[in-house]
């Protein structure tokens, strides 16, 4: 159903959930589909040997218990009786340690996460025991993201990437049960889920692009759940909109950065003096002020305050056009009737953004319009700025996102050798921080590791952190366990508006 189509009527209400994002995953691979609205997709389907509770804790998911050696170095996994894929098969050994192997293997961006697994082995079909290398703190954590894949489908040629791309076969809550490209996903329970099931029949994904068609959606009642920004919720009328249409608006503390991340491979943006210079001619508290309505946080860095290793004494950058001018100068550009030069060249950038970051990105080159820089905005969709342009380094800046996760490790986008370091940020020191942050055993330790990341990417300015949103639900009151326990404060793990999903309850008609 699209925008504009009639309600569904109260009974099939009753047994579906229309949940509204403007986003639509590119597939269900675990290993090549890395956007955020994949992730969110794959959760619904797919389960680890842990999982997040709604504390962020880490608790038993396909495994009834697990046990960590004193020494860090033997992780046991009791796996649970009788637990099957969506199509029925059982869930063995065989199809754990063949996850494992792939997520260690040439193909897998992951597989710095899991190189300290140096064997996997089952003494009696339900006990898996991990042998380590070397002690890693954030193993658990990257185990709760270790999707467990079927094996028959991981000994084929492509690993399974083109079977499992559109039609997965997992072990979580939901199945994907058709999908129509650009409009909507279906999802119904899975009946050989080894927890609760849904109480609910059917989750429908729909996808809505355009921010102020997924807000009308809200207010006529064709969604009973929508992931917004603080521009559609005041678009919408916000608190007045709630009243009027017996809507619920769930606020989280977001875990998301959004950013300007410069191609330092590239003059001028591989010189630091510029990229300081481009963050003092940003006005990041208006912009929060008037493109979030107050809902999101100016960061120093990407991690976020709710996070225990978040370091607040990092250095920051405030809005001081007068002192961007003089760091140009100082740095040898001239100011032309054409902007900042030196060396012949002129200090000007392209912006390469996606649709529903348009605004952002437009006030961002506005600023730098102001102190005379010449900038452009260039919109296109993810897969195409991705392997087009990013993974080619085929750009100058780029405004995007990125969620981080409840453990701090982030070698995959910060290290010299990181799958999505598109920004080809390179720092010797930060390397060798990330490859200490694993091997350390206690939170303290890792507090003043990733405490020292975050103070190097603050000065150092490979992204220009501008805005921590806070992750907005907005729902029906017929509507429930959109939000658990604490989950305002802590947030939801990699910012999932899903993460609930399985849990939601209709109780009523609107």
């Amino acid at each position: 159903m699209q925008p504009g189509a009639p309600a569904a009527t109260a009974q099939s209400a009753k047994n579906k959930i229309v949940f509204g994002v403007a986003w639509e995953p590119l597939g269900f691979f675990p290993l090549r589909a890395l956007d955020s609205a994949s992730y969110y997709a794959q959760t619904l389907v797919f389960e680890g040997l842990v999982r997040y509770g709604d504390d962020k804790k880490i608790v038993p998911g396909l495994a009834r218990q697990f046990t960590v050696a004193a020494d860090g170095l033997t992780y046991t996994f009791d796996l649970r009786d009788g637990i099957r894929f969506s199509d029925g098969s059982p869930l063995t050994y065989a199809d754990v340690a063949a996850s494992i192997a792939v997520a260690q293997s040439k193909i897998s961006p992951f597989r710095g996460d899991y190189e300290c697994v140096e064997r996997v082995e089952c003494a009696d079909g339900h006990h898996i025991i991990l042998h380590l290398n070397a002690p890693s703190a954030p193993l658990l954590s990257r185990l709760v993201e270790l999707r467990i894949l079927p094996a028959k489908l991981l000994s084929q040629p492509d690993h399974g990437k083109s079977a499992m791309s559109t039609h997965p076969i997992g072990s979580g809550p939901f199945k994907l049960v058709r999908w129509e490209s650009g409009l909507e996903l279906v999802f119904e329970p899975n009946e050989f889920y080894w927890g609760a099931r849904p109480q609910y029949q059917t989750l429908v994904w729909r996808v809505v692009p355009d921010k102020s068609l997924l807000a009308m959606a809200v207010e006529r009642g064709e969604l009973d759940v929508a992931n917004i920004d603080a521009t559609s919720w005041l678009f919408m009328g916000g608190d007045k909109a709630a009243r009027d249409h017996d809507l619920i608006l769930d606020r989280f503390r977001g875990s998301r950065t959004l950013y300007c991340g410069f191609n330092l491979r590239k003059k001028p943006f591989s010189d630091i003096r510029v990229r300081e210079a481009l963050c003092q001619a940003i006005d990041r508290e208006t912009l929060v002020g008037k493109l979030f309505g107050g809902m999101a946080l100016v960061p120093h860095t990407d991690a976020w305050p709710g996070s225990w290793s978040y370091n607040a004494d990092t250095k920051s950058w405030a809005f001081d056009p007068e002192a961007a001018k003089k760091s140009l100068a100082h740095d040898g550009y001239a100011l032309t009737k054409q902007g900042w030069q030196k060396d012949g060249q002129l200090l000007s950038l392209r912006i390469l953004t996606l649709p529903d970051l348009r605004d952002l990105a437009q006030v961002v080159c506005d600023d730098l319009l102001r102190i005379e820089i010449p900038c452009e905005v260039q919109i296109m969709e993810y897969s195409s700025l991705r392997s087009r342009y990013l993974q080619k380094g085929d750009f100058d800046a780029i405004i995007w996102s990125r969620s981080s996760g409840p453990d701090p490790e982030c070698s995959i986008v910060w290290g010299s050798a990181g799958a999505m370091n598109y920004s080809g940020f390179s720092n010797a020191r930060v390397d060798e921080l990330l490859k200490q942050g694993r091997k350390e055993t206690t939170q303290a330790e890792r507090v003043t590791t990733y405490g020292e990341v975050q103070a190097i990417l603050a000065k150092e300015l490979p992204w220009i952190f501008l805005a921590q949103p806070n992750l907005l639900i907005v729902h029906g009151a017929d509507v429930q366990n959109i939000q658990r326990d604490n989950q305002a404060q802590t947030g939801l793990p990699w910012d999932n508006p899903l993460f609930n999903a399985a849990n939601w309850k209709i109780v009523g008609k609107h």
